[in-house]
């Protein structure tokens, strides 16, 4: 059997697959394969490793039961493994309540999503809100499979953003709130600052960094009690339209039929801005409002998360890389050179100058810490700013994105503590995913606890946990 992710960059070649009716066929399932690598695939709308199954696949879509509680002045939600995020939404619509953070995209399962640390923008990651996650595994006396409640303490914090790797996850809870509404407007600026300073005001928006063109359209977004606005439904139509796909079939008829850089630039610089309407005042639910259609075109994508301290500095640096990937410039900046040297990749720059034209707008997010072990976000501090680059090209053609993608995420970990997504194209070693991962260790930790015998495991988490064993192991003596 073979499978292929959403990217079409990952193959999986299980041994064996099953689509269990329950909790109780998920045991039967594991008792049958004890002793065997079993992993647990949503969606497959992932472009890293952590997809990768190499032995027995269970496809959880049919744990998708919803059933939405109050716990005090909590409302929290008990959602099966395998319910996409968009049967949650409506199903917690129908109750009038909805999740306090949402991804771009609602096809992932909840399981796939928080095991990855999916995030949308301005608040934290939707693992953070885990009470609960309940597990399949092996118990370690009796070689059974059991299922076990994790709710607090270190084994909560790795499960909330597990990769997979703790278990089965049969159905988690997760805090909910009530249906609120988001007003949203598009605006474009000259220079970060200038998209900074309205962050107070507008605390869950997000901006894209416009190659070619290099100025920042931001859309801004706050919570209101205003009421939806009676114009909303043009404006999801003008989304879904134009934005969703009028733009996206413009980029695609670039990229997929012989694009030229010289009208790739034309293009951003002057026809994509006429695509934004800036100013137009919306208010609409938060579940409509903070999507996007972005699984309607297959691509590819990188996602590297700075601290806000240093997203300036990371932004200028990414400009300077773009410029000589695809051919426009000669050389980085006099700052951006001298960081190059002192790591010793200027043949790795030179290499990729006239590479790689980027073609996509930049996303860039903020998520506020998240209390997790190993989510993009986790640990104390300032906020993180996800900086996301996006590919369209087809399959056989992307050897320019994988060699720009592995020189932006080995010198920007380098350079600015960058930590690359989970769940998109991760192109770092195991030990340098340990330098910029500090949680790694606890992870590991709970990891052993519960899945001694690495069963849980693919071949890319199995080396990940194993480079973490080998820095504990170093750091003792």
């Amino acid at each position: 059997m073979l499978l292929k992710n959403f990217g079409q960059n990952q193959d999986l070649q299980p041994t064996a697959a099953y689509t269990p009716a329950d909790e109780a066929e998920v045991l039967e399932i594991l008792n049958r394969h004890r002793g065997q690598r079993v992993r647990a695939v949503g969606r497959l709308h992932s472009w890293s490793e952590a997809v990768l199954a190499d032995g027995v696949l269970l496809d959880l879509r049919e744990l998708n039961t919803v059933e939405l509680r109050s716990e005090g002045d909590q409302l929290v939600g008990t959602v099966g493994a395998g319910c996409q995020i968009k049967r949650l939404l409506d199903e917690l619509g129908r109750q009038g309540a909805t999740l306090p953070s949402l991804g771009l995209i609602t096809v992932q399962t909840v399981a796939g999503a928080i095991s990855t640390g999916t995030h949308g923008s301005g608040r934290h990651s939707m693992s953070h809100y885990i009470v609960g996650v309940r597990l399949a595994r092996f118990d370690g006396n009796t070689g059974e499979a059991i299922v076990e409640e994790v709710s607090e303490g270190q084994a909560l914090r790795a499960a909330r953003c597990s990769l997979g790797s703790l278990g089965i996850i049969l159905s988690v809870r997760i805090r909910c709130r009530k249906q609120y509404n988001i007003q949203e407007y598009l605006g474009e600026y000259s220079s970060l600052s200038e998209v900074l300073r309205r962050e107070p005001s507008l605390p869950l928006q997000q901006f894209f960094l416009i190659p070619w063109r290099w100025s920042y359209i931001a859309q801004h977004r706050r919570e209101t009690d205003d009421a939806r606005s009676w114009h909303a439904s043009l404006y999801r139509l003008y989304w879904l339209v134009v934005m969703d796909h009028g733009l996206h079939l413009l980029i695609l008829s670039l990229v997929r039929w012989g694009m030229i850089r010289s009208l790739v630039r034309g293009i951003f610089r002057h026809v994509l801005p006429l695509f934004v309407l800036r100013g137009w005042r919306v208010v609409d639910r938060s579940s409509s409002m903070l999507v996007m259609r972005h699984e309607a075109f297959r691509h590819i994508e990188i996602e590297l998360f700075v601290r806000r301290d240093q997203l300036e500095e990371a932004l200028s640096y990414t400009r300077d890389v773009l410029k000589l990937a695809g051919g426009g410039e000669s050389s980085l900046s006099s700052r951006n050179q001298q960081r190059l040297e002192s790591l010793g990749l200027q043949e790795d720059l030179r290499a990729l100058q006239g590479k790689y034209c980027h073609h996509y707008p930049i996303c860039i997010r903020r998520v506020i810490p998240d209390d997790t072990l190993i989510s993009m976000a986790s640990g104390a501090g300032e906020d993180w700013y996800a900086i996301s680059f996006i590919s369209y090209v087809k399959p056989h053609r992307r050897s320019g994105f994988f060699q720009f993608a592995r020189f932006m995420a080995e010198s920007m970990s380098r350079l600015f503590g960058a930590r690359p997504h989970w769940g998109k194209v991760c192109p770092l070693s195991p030990e340098e995913l340990e330098a910029v991962y500090p949680g790694m260790k606890d992870f590991r930790a709970v990891s052993s606890r519960l899945d001694p015998e690495r069963v849980f495991q693919n071949p890319w988490t199995a080396e990940l946990l194993d480079q973490a064993s080998r820095t504990d192991d170093d750091c003792s003596h």
